[in-house]
């Protein structure tokens, strides 16, 4: 805006003058602009009441359903020990149960780490180091997790895995495992509850087991002659090992035993080998087609030879999407770091910090050019190159045309070259299986296994079968003694009776015909009562809570529409705020606010269509029947405060003084007539969810979801926006022709007082 300096020869208060010429055109811009404020509020005050519509039509949704009135409650004897949640299938009755086992998870228990010195570890301690500080012997082996997540996982024991990374390990594969620093010890467990998720830790050869003794994790076999010998053999430790220690024995059965399982794994493994050949093969080709696709998508973009013409990357899409990356986005170089003020940033010792950046790529160039046009811009009057300016432009919507395209071609080239690496990786995997197996020439489906395959797997059956008969002999754990040695818990189901009958279940949660049955404790054979009716009081409160949200928003919805009017009042200007305390401005503006609604067409429109509902019957059974008939009424005229007159009251409601008195006969029904009562409220809130549904419906001038006319409204307060800015151009233009006359008046001033000075200096003045 240019600056204007008046009155300086006339002496008048040229600005005062002028505004007071311009009021009456500046007093419609202002009208205007309290106009747009009270429709503002007038949309604020419609989206707050929307949304409380919105939320009660919500509510209706889950009481026009049968099922909402089929509530059952079951009440039990001793709530320490079982926990119901009844279904609305449940039966009603007396049930009688038994909690006889809780539900387990496995829990295994390390031996102590500390050596008989007082050697203590950290998790970085290696396996090795445990164990030669403890006196073990220590070699590189395996393990195998069998149960976690339901699979065997073997775990390779290397002379540099630390205690850490031995849990990670465990956790990894399916289980919950830490080691407790303070104590010295492994704390495993499974993730679940129940007996399927047992798990056991199994060395597949002598540095295996080696490696479990160190950490504690093997459990010294009882003596043959005990009793807990018989126990010990049926644990899923001891068949494990059994299993292969049987092996070991020279008679023929099990020398052919042994031949027949390496026989079995071979041919298992091998079928897993083409298998595992074939689904890559086929992954191969659907790569392959994936890229001769992603290849003629890519030339299918104008231009794309100036970026990505494989021909000179000698075909090597990988290469070229590199290149094409720098080509974008820079190529990357190392540079001192700045900070915000651009000075060097340095280390602790004073080094230069390097930091590696982008630098010379297309997004560069673009800044750059974005820079120099902003600069162009910047320029007024004589230095401005309007040339120039049009010529930036031009070149700014090249570069980024040309951007465009070279992402456009760097996502096919990429997907080009991440597909290229897949398939040779899987081309890699594939020439690595064929060792493994061989597809007979005649018959296609018939698979063996190869020499190194036979002897890969003739070797480990040996191998786990010898360090499986030296745990049962008690080879890895002998000399430790009983703090050294594991402790295990194994997992169990929960075990529930039920009038008679038994169920389990892993989890400690049982669901029997409608009911879910929660076991929290073990009963010792006492038996615990489940008493099972319908529940009289849940059916009574969601009733309650739909009538106490319909009574909130009726008494609001009459409130707004029976507001006093705030005729005289409007939306103040900062000028008037500023000759008012704050108290006043806040009182003002809620008279205006509190009225916004008054008398308002659509609010009447939408609140008595709610009340028609309520006040209307529902047919249940060929009966016309109505809320009164289950001692629900309003007030009365006189009976009610003003603006609460359409609220309803339930009959023996002890929250409500008013008819705290009467006879509760809507309890009184849900417990003898359940079956009525859910007909008439199910009729009752479908007849309101489609009413309101009509209101709710899109129109031309209202949004769905939306009993208002939002879109009108927004539309009114746009068309105040457009005349607001006509009014600002007719008042700038009237006071610019204001400011002109005086301007020249000032002018001639100016002359006049020259020539004056001239005649007065010609006679001496």
């Amino acid at each position: 805006m240019a600056i204007r300096i008046t009155g300086m020869y006339s002496g008048l208060d040229t600005e005062s003058i002028i505004n007071e010429l311009a009021s009456a055109q500046s007093y419609k811009k202002t009208k205007l602009v309290k106009a747009q404020k009270k429709l503002s509020w007038k949309q604020d005050a419609w989206k707050a009441l929307n949304t409380k519509i919105y939320s009660f039509y919500q509510k209706l949704d889950d009481m026009r359903l049968q099922s909402s009135y089929m509530k059952k409650k079951t009440t039990v004897s001793n709530p320490n020990a079982v926990k119901v949640t009844s279904g609305e299938n449940t039966v009603d009755g007396v049930h009688t149960m038994t909690v006889d086992k809780l539900a387990k998870r496995a829990y295994l228990t390390s031996g102590s780490l500390e050596t008989d010195k007082g050697v203590c570890f950290t998790g970085a301690a290696s396996i090795k180091q445990v164990a030669e500080q403890n006196h073990l012997n220590f070699a590189e082996g395996s393990i195998n997790v069998n149960g976690a997540l339901g699979q065997s996982v073997k775990i390779d024991i290397t002379k540099d895995m630390t205690i850490n990374d031995f849990v990670d390990k465990l956790k990894s594969v399916g289980l919950n495992a830490s080691f407790d620093q303070d104590n010295q010890r492994l704390y495993i467990s499974s993730r679940d509850t129940g007996k399927d998720a047992n798990f056991t830790l199994t060395g597949n050869d002598a540095g295996g087991f080696q490696a479990l003794a160190a950490l504690g994790l093997l459990t010294a076999p009882p003596a043959s002659d005990t009793p807990e010998y018989d126990e010990y053999k049926n644990t899923a430790e001891y068949k494990e090992y059994a299993k292969w220690a049987d092996f070991t024995k020279t008679d023929p059965d099990s020398v052919a035993a042994k031949q027949k399982l390496i026989d079995e794994l071979v041919a298992e493994r091998a079928a897993a080998y083409k298998e595992a050949n074939d689904a890559l093969a086929k992954d191969n080709k659907t790569l392959a087609g994936a890229n001769k696709y992603n290849e003629d998508e890519l030339k299918k973009i104008e231009g794309y030879e100036k970026y990505a013409d494989v021909s000179t990357t000698g075909g090597d899409y990988a290469e070229l999407k590199k290149a094409l990356y720098d080509k974008i986005y820079g190529e990357e170089v190392e540079v001192e770091k700045k900070d915000e003020n651009d000075n060097p940033v340095t280390d602790k010792d004073g080094n230069p910090v390097k930091e590696k950046v982008r630098q010379n790529g297309m997004v560069q160039a673009l800044d750059e050019k974005k820079k120099e046009l902003a600069e162009l811009e910047a320029k007024e009057g004589a230095d401005r190159d309007d040339e120039a300016i049009k010529k930036a432009k031009e070149d700014i919507e090249a570069m980024e045309k040309d951007i465009e395209t070279a992402k456009d071609c760097y996502s096919f080239v990429n997907a080009i070259a991440t597909n290229e690496k897949l398939i040779q990786s899987n081309e890699d995997k594939i020439k690595e299986n064929k060792d493994y197996f061989k597809v007979d020439d005649s018959d296609p489906n018939k698979v063996t296994g190869t020499d190194k395959l036979i002897g890969d797997v003739t070797k480990e059956v040996t191998t786990k079968a010898e360090a499986a008969a030296e745990v049962l002999k008690g080879t890895y754990t002998n000399g430790l003694s009983a703090d050294k040695q594991a402790h295990k818990i194994q997992g169990s189901d929960a075990q529930i009776t039920l009038n008679g009958v038994k169920y389990s279940s892993y989890n400690n949660t049982v669901t029997v015909n409608g009911m879910t049955i929660t076991a929290m404790e073990e009963t010792n054979g006492k038996e615990v009562t489940l008493s099972t009716t319908s529940d009289t009081d849940g059916i009574y409160d969601m009733i309650k809570g739909l009538f106490t949200e319909y009574n909130a928003l009726i008494n609001e919805m009459d409130s707004l529409y029976n507001a006093e009017s705030s005729k005289g009042y409007d939306p103040l200007t900062s000028e008037e705020k500023d000759a008012m305390t704050d108290d006043e401005i806040e009182e003002w503006e809620k008279k205006i606010k509190d009225s916004l609604l008054r008398r308002d067409s659509t609010l009447s429109t939408v609140s008595s269509a709610m009340k028609s509902v309520m006040l209307q019957g529902v047919s249940v059974n060929g009966k016309n029947m109505y809320l009164s008939d289950f001692g629900i009424a309003t007030l009365g005229y006189f009976g009610a405060k003003d603006n609460e007159r359409n609220a309803y009251h339930i009959d023996g409601d002890q929250d409500d003084v008013s008819v705290r008195g009467n006879d509760d006969v809507l309890r009184s029904m849900i417990a003898t007539d359940p079956e009525t009562v859910m007909n008439f409220f199910v009729g009752l809130t479908n007849n309101m969810h489609d009413e309101l549904n009509k209101k709710m419906s899109a129109t031309t001038l209202s949004s769905a979801l939306t009993v208002y006319n939002d879109k009108q409204l927004k539309k009114e307060y746009e068309n105040y926006t457009d005349m607001i800015k006509k009014q600002e151009e007719k008042l700038n233009a009237l006071m610019d022709k204001w400011y002109a006359k005086f301007s020249a008046m000032e002018t001639a001033l100016a002359k006049m007082e020259s020539k004056n000075n001239a005649v007065s200096s010609m006679f001496g003045g």
